[in-house]
């Protein structure tokens, strides 16, 4: 609270100084809707199955965007990792009643990785593979 009893905003001190967390917020919103919309297109395609279309839009935007080259690394990381797993489990007997597991995660997984490049944050598949680095 401000000594004349209004309150402040997040982040803010009553002496009009930021704190961490209005700088935190501000890296947030500095950095390009361009940025995260591409970044979540990387994410947002490869839950359709889509593999050619993320890997050309991390292609032609990694060196404008660091953002972008994060997100689309990991997008492709975990585009990989899946192609694995589903070979793998295709080849054997279990893999009749992991396949539809994993697939479920896909969507889940796929749609969180959305979800944080639309807010700016880092994320990482917690089953991908680090093929790209």
């Amino acid at each position: 609270m401000a000594e004349t009893g209004e309150a402040q905003p997040l982040g803010s001190s009553s002496r009009g100084q930021s704190t961490p967390m209005s700088e935190e917020m501000s890296s947030h919103t500095e950095m390009s809707q361009d940025a995260r919309n591409i970044a979540m297109l990387c994410h947002l395609l490869g839950l359709f199955g889509l593999f050619g279309p993320p890997l050309l839009i991390w292609l032609i935007e990694r060196d404008k965007h660091r953002f972008v080259d994060e997100h689309g690394r990991e997008s492709m990381n975990y585009q990989i990792s899946l192609m694995i797993y589903l070979a793998v489990l295709s080849l054997s007997v279990i893999g009749i009643f992991l396949i539809p597991v994993l697939m479920v995660a896909h969507i889940i997984l796929s749609v969180k990785g959305t979800l944080k490049a639309a807010r700016g944050e880092p994320w990482h598949y917690p089953i991908a593979i680090t093929f790209l680095k």
